[in-house]
């Protein structure tokens, strides 16, 4: 039996963990003005958000265009591929 300190990762967890990462997705609030770039075909689509920057409107989402943080409500895609809401 060995131990491991904090600092040493569990080779099986490394293994599982390996290339699989979380990603942040937003949803287009309805009561946000630009509810309307988030719908495809009547219904909201959740997009990922491809970059970050400082300012009031940071959230760069994957259709081209940039929002506030009130504007979008968030999601983190599981290592499932569900969407699981943030709060």
């Amino acid at each position: 039996m060995s131990t491991l300190t904090e600092t040493e990762a569990r080779p099986e967890r490394a293994a599982s963990a390996e290339g699989k990462a979380l990603v942040l997705f937003a949803l287009i609030k309805a009561s946000s003005k630009y509810a309307y770039q988030g719908r495809y075909s009547g219904k909201p689509v959740a997009m990922r958000v491809t970059e970050l920057e400082p300012g009031e409107y940071a959230f760069h989402l994957e259709n081209g265009n940039r929002y506030r943080r009130e504007d979008l409500t968030f999601y983190v895609q599981g290592l499932d591929g569900q969407l699981v809401k943030l709060r």
